[in-house]
């Protein structure tokens, strides 16, 4: 082979020290691999800078080489000769494959590789764990070790105490989001009981290990439009072989919702073209599906294996096509993913081509296909997992949504003193505490604050709590040096004056403290929940009327011009509009920004608010045209319109504005309520999450009336409004009088006559 590409100067090539004798076989295995001419040649000229390298070191002949000469000559080529050093791998590859390179030595295997080996026995035999999975265990339990200095100390771990578990997790949460770090927990956890159950521990720690907060339905489907799906696959080139091969993969995963590595593990046995069947073996579930071979598909794979697939002894459809030949990895499906996109100019702001998985799933949605079918497809186990994509069928969820209410009454005149002449509403103000922790609990509060913020969950209520508790034992028990139950009922009896709910709710989060310093200590004291105060009540919240919306909406257009805003009652119409209309809470709305708006789908994107959830909800009609109409009139007054400006704006700030304030936008409303005289039997203005409650009651009753199957209806209401579960909803659906009559009607309806008086004869 040399002889060809060198023709006048192979001999020296074949003269040149060290690796000379073995260039001409080299060269022919480079060909075969399926490395060009050209690249071959180049090959050769970097051999000479690698026998220069050894040659420096000492090193003069091959049976001298082994793998650690060649990892240091890749290390000393990486950084300024990046080609060389690629060519180093290759030389390296192929004297492993002649046998021409002895193997390395054997790594000594370190106390925890010791350790951990009989953990990953047990894994793969007990368990029957894969071996990814196991090697993803085995990866951070090595960390831990390394972090309790098992190495040095063989104690280390019968030892081991539960300060040292929250470290741990505590430094893997500085690069670990909440799902990942949930899985570290999920492994430390493991393998402390794997532990405790040879004795190895005395004490059972793997019960003492917190979890990340991970909440149900968090993150939307990462979903296309279905025309960018096809936009994408028709801007490839398939005029060469990369073209028609990674056509052929992208439409494989548009066609039928498949995996990269089910892609990539797709065989020639696998495709059935007489019976036009494909058969897929599903990743996760190890399950074989059987899938039709429609025409397009399969015009697209015949396209690929007659003049694009390289004629390798490989049984896999798709193969590598650059140099080395052989098969595709499924990072390969991705790096494919992305240089179509980049080519394509689309707008697609995923990384990954698992955004067609979720853009086929949800095509199949909108197409009317059940959402059972849509799980089997896809390789769902659980229909719990399919069901995160009813939160894009928008068409089906765009019948929830409210339209908003007329008034035929004008000139509602505001009185701006009609506050004054109320019963003030008894409101529980959170304060921060302005002194930092100080009592014989500040240490292991603050521990507890930072492990439970590591592990993604907020805790502000818990911080306002706890530091409340450290400021009662600084003024009444400066010298106390532990929490007993005296002490604790003290504290409770200085917030006697709220209701039982938030009292209990308050005693259970400095229990739940206790119980994390029993870790530490069993004789610390841990509060009785019996001695707890009951939860009170449900409360009952103000239905709103149409009619009662339609005279707010009516009178927000006569607030006054403030000196901050100049569109007071346009913004403050605009939130009551979207509350009412699409059942957001005020969190939600004073979050939203322009860039959450699309005019074209008539949609809010509504971000991770309660529980990190996030949705889509559509607009009605006519709250679309508010929505527009406001927007308009922000261009026409030069307001900025930029994506992260706020929908519901205040100009108090800055020129760009800030959101309305929860205080601010509560106060207009109850302003507009106190001038209307719409009242709560305590003779107060409704509270703002009313209109919620109110929003879920009359789609309920518009179904009602429009002689709807409500029991198909609720779960798209629960959708709408962000829950999980119908459950949740439950909640926001009191049996109030127009409810009762209602649903007592369509009862009389359906089933009055089951009882009828009997005749004789």
């Amino acid at each position: 082979m040399i002889r060809v590409l060198r023709p006048r100067s192979f001999h020296e090539y074949l003269s040149l020290p060290i690796l000379g004798p073995i260039l001409d076989a080299f060269t022919q295995w480079s060909h075969q691999c399926g490395y060009t001419l050209g690249t071959i040649r180049n090959q050769l000229k970097d051999i000479r800078h690698l026998i220069a390298l050894f040659q420096q070191q000492g090193l003069l002949s091959l049976s001298t080489l082994n793998p650690e000469d060649f990892d240091g000559a890749y290390r000393y080529f990486h950084k300024n000769h990046p080609e060389i050093a690629g060519t180093t791998r290759q030389l390296q590859k192929f004297l492993e494959q002649t046998h021409r390179l002895p193997q390395p030595v054997p790594i000594p295997q370190t106390r925890s590789n010791q350790h951990l080996s009989s953990f990953s026995d047990y894994l793969k035999q007990v368990r029957g764990l894969s071996g990814t999975t196991i090697r993803a265990h085995l990866r951070y339990l090595d960390r831990f070790l390394n972090s309790i200095g098992f190495e040095e100390n063989e104690t280390a771990l019968p030892f081991l105490d539960v300060k040292q578990l929250q470290d741990f997790l505590v430094n893997c949460s500085k690069k670990l989001n909440r799902y990942s770090l949930q899985h570290v927990a999920g492994y430390l956890r493991s393998f402390l009981r794997f532990e405790y159950s040879r004795g190895v521990l005395s004490v059972p720690l793997y019960e003492m290990i917190d979890t990340p907060r991970i909440y149900r339905l968090e993150k939307l489907p990462r979903s296309l439009a279905w025309t960018t799906v096809n936009n994408l696959l028709l801007s490839i080139d398939r005029t060469d072989a990369h073209g028609r091969r990674d056509y052929a993969m992208l439409f494989l995963i548009a066609s039928y919702g498949l995996r990269s590595c089910e892609v990539v593990s797709l065989t020639l046995d696998d495709i059935n073209w007489r019976s036009g069947t494909i058969s897929i073996r599903q990743g996760k579930t190890d399950n074989e599906f059987l899938l039709p071979l429609t025409d397009a598909v399969a015009n697209a794979l015949i396209d690929y294996v007659k003049n694009g697939r390289p004629h390798l002894p490989y049984r896999e459809v798709f193969l590598r096509i650059r140099a080395p030949q052989g098969r595709l990895k499924p990072t390969a499906v991705t790096e494919a993913f992305q240089c179509q996109v980049r080519k394509s100019g689309l707008n697609i702001p995923y990384q990954g081509p698992h955004c067609l998985r979720h853009s086929y799933a949800v095509h199949l949605l909108r197409q009317g296909t059940s959402v059972k079918v849509i799980g089997d497809v896809l390789g769902h186990r659980d229909i719990e997992s399919t069901c995160v994509y009813l939160r894009l069928a928008i068409d089906d969820l765009r019948g929830v949504a409210l339209e908003v209410p007329t008034c035929q009454e004008e000139n509602i005149l505001i009185d701006v003193n009609a506050l004054n002449n109320l019963p003030s509403a008894k409101l529980f103000k959170k304060t921060q505490p302005s002194m930092p922790s100080q009592s014989f609990l500040a240490e292991e509060i603050t521990t507890y604050l930072k492990l439970h913020h590591s592990l993604g969950k907020f805790y502000r209520i818990e911080k306002v709590v706890l530091h409340s508790l450290d400021a009662f034992l600084v003024g009444q028990y400066p010298d106390a040096k532990e929490l007993d139950g005296k002490i604790f009922n003290q504290w409770c009896q200085t917030f006697n004056h709220l209701t039982p709910t938030v009292r209990r709710n308050h005693m259970r989060i400095v229990r739940n403290f206790c119980i994390y310093r029993r870790r530490f200590s069993p004789q610390n004291f841990v509060p009785d929940m019996i001695t707890f105060p009951a939860n009170h009540a449900k409360f009952i919240p103000y239905i709103f009327s149409s009619t009662d919306l339609a005279r707010i909406l009516s009178a927000a257009r006569q607030l006054p011009v403030s000196h901050q805003n100049h569109l007071r009652s346009e913004v403050i119409r605009l939130a009551i509009i979207l509350l009412y209309t699409s059942g957001l809470r005020r969190g939600e709305l004073l979050r939203l920004t322009i860039g959450d708006y699309h005019p074209d789908e008539s949609t809010l994107l509504i971000r991770p608010t309660k529980f990190h959830k996030e949705r889509v909800i559509p607009l009605s009609k006519t709250a679309d045209f508010e929505l527009r109409a406001y927007c308009d009139l922000r261009k026409r007054m030069g307001i900025p319109m930029n994506e992260s400006a706020p929908v519901i704006w205040n100009n108090s700030v800055s020129p760009e504005g800030k959101a309305y304030t929860g205080t601010g936008l509560l106060h207009n409303f109850r302003l507009l309520c106190a001038s209307l005289k719409i009242l709560t039997h305590k003779g107060i203005p409704p509270r703002i999450h009313d209109i919620r409650h109110s929003f879920a009651v009359n789609a309920l009753l518009r179904w009602y009336h429009d002689n709807e199957n409500v029991l198909v209806k609720l779960p798209q209401l629960s959708t709408y409004m962000g829950h999980v579960s119908i459950v949740s909803t439950q909640c926001y659906l009191p049996f109030i009088e127009p409810l009762r009559s209602a649903a007592s009607g369509r009862f009389e309806q359906k089933y009055g006559d089951l009882i009828t008086d009997v005749v004789k004869k």
